[in-house]
Formats: structure tokens, C-alpha cells, sequence
């Protein structure tokens, strides 16, 4: 997958902008556009003030891209749903990822209500980067979770192009592929010799582990200091849905490492 154009979801609720550290670490290593997308709420307090200091924001974000020599836009809406317009905005632009701030949520939130981030998640029309605080990817491995057990098809996609990516992105970036599989029944574990064969890693960087799928790809991304973690969601309506969703989110506030979510 070329990584071509990013749109930079910037938060305008805080000073530190992992999401947009991480967007132009990829564009000086890719030579892709970056695109910042800013949304204010039309009802919030003292908006006129907030939308003078976006600017003031975005401006310089914008200078500091076009200083490294970056191909670089600006784009604000007013609009009570962020999550909905940011969606909308990467369609229309032709992004090839979105990358946002990864906020950690309490478990009771989560459950209480969609997120926004859920939202983006599930709906936007290419992968999207969830940025933790901004490190250096320094010790460049990356996890992929992949589900090699189930029969649906939709499934069956969606794995083959986790691998794909991961194993473009290792290639790319001379990143160090690891996949974990997370499993139920002890009776009938993964066969970890073929799943190796499929991702084309050695077996010892496939991890297979009983438990469910949130902690053990968390567990695992520890264990081996993973900077980035690949996950995929199924488009899906009502409880199964939500269901997978929060898979996606739980892992979100239990790891310290960057999260893309393939859709």
C-alpha cells in the first residue's frame, strides 16, 4: 500500500500533537502529503476565541512541514461531530491513512457509549494510525494480530491483508514482523509451523497464547517492546459489531505502543 497522502486528525483540546509528530516523521521517510484536519464544535463555549488559536495551531504545524520540505494543507470545519467529518474529509481528500492521538478511555466509558474514536475506527475508508505519546520507533517491530481460525470470509480478507501490510511494512521500513494469534480451546491450538509459512517469518516470531484477544496482543506487545501493534476490524452493525469494536478500543488503553487499524 503506497503511502501517499495522510490526513492528520489535530486535536484542538491539547498542546502535544503525537499524531501529527508521527505524520511528518512519515512524510520526510515517504515523501507523502500531509493533510491537517481540525473540527470545532459550533456549540462550545468561547468558540470564536478556540478558532482563533486552531489557527493560530495549524499555522504553525503547517511551517514547521513546509520547513522540512513538505508537501503540506490545512483544513477547518465547525461541526458537532469530529469523528463523523474527519471520515468524510479522508474520502474526499483520497487519503491512504489517517493518523490521530490515541486517547486512553476508562472501561466504564467505553461501555456506556460509543466513542469517536470507535466511530473513526469502524467507518473510515482507509487504515487508521492511533498515535500513543510520540517516540521514536527505534526498535522498529512491529505485531500483527491475525485470526487464521475463522471461516468467514470476511475474516479470511481481512488477515491475508494484515499480512500483506505488515510484510510490506517490514520490507519498507526494515521493521522486524512478529504475528500473535489469540485462542480458546487447548485442544486444538494454532499450528504455529504454518501460520510462520503463510506470514513468511521464522516460528519463532509467530506468538500464540489462550485468552482473549485485547490482553494477549497487549501481553505479547510488551513482552517483545513492539512500536507498533496492526489490528483489523470487521464492518459489522448491531451487538457483534460492537463487540469487535471494543476489541480494537480495549487494546487501545492497555498498551503504550502505536496502534493501525485495518478495516
Amino acid at each position: 500500500m503506497a503511502l501517499n497522502n495522510i490526513l492528520v486528525v489535530i486535536d484542538p483540546t491539547v498542546d502535544i500533537q503525537p499524531a501529527f509528530e508521527r505524520g511528518l516523521d512519515s512524510a520526510r521517510d515517504t515523501g507523502a502529503k500531509l493533510h491537517l484536519y481540525a473540527c470545532m464544535n459550533p456549540e462550545d463555549d468561547n468558540l470564536q476565541q478556540g478558532m482563533s488559536a486552531l489557527q493560530d495551531l495549524l499555522e504553525g504545524l503547517e511551517q514547521r512541514a513546509v520547513t522540512d520540505g513538505i508537501e503540506v494543507s490545512t483544513e477547518i470545519e465547525q461541526h458537532g461531530d469530529w469523528a463523523a467529518r474527519a471520515v468524510a474529509a479522508a474520502a474526499r481528500l483520497g487519503a491512504s491513512m489517517v493518523f490521530k492521538n490515541s486517547t486512553d478511555h476508562a472501561l466504564v466509558d467505553r461501555e456506556k457509549r460509543r466513542t469517536s474514536d470507535w466511530t473513526l475506527l469502524r467507518t473510515s475508508p482507509c487504515p487508521v494510525l492511533m498515535v500513543k505519546n510520540f517516540h521514536d520507533w527505534g526498535g522498529r517491530k512491529v505485531l500483527a494480530a491475525i485470526n487464521p481460525a475463522s471461516p468467514e470470509a470476511a475474516h479470511i480478507k481481512l488477515d491475508n491483508q494484515i499480512v500483506s501490510f505488515t510484510r510490506q511494512l517490514a520490507a519498507s521500513y526494515g521493521s522486524d514482523a512478529h504475528f500473535v494469534i489469540a485462542f480458546q480451546d487447548l485442544n486444538n491450538p494454532p499450528d504455529t509451523a504454518a501460520i510462520a509459512q503463510k506470514c513468511g517469518v521464522s516460528a519463532e516470531h509467530v506468538h500464540t497464547r489462550k485468552g482473549k484477544p485485547a490482553e494477549v496482543i497487549r501481553d505479547i506487545a510488551r513482552e517483545i517492546d513492539a512500536d507498533l501493534i496492526v489490528v483489523g476490524t470487521v464492518a459489522r452493525d448491531g451487538i457483534k459489531g460492537r463487540v469487535i469494536g471494543n476489541t480494537c478500543e480495549k487494546l487501545l488503553d492497555q498498551t503504550h505502543s502505536d496502534v493501525l487499524v485495518l478495516n
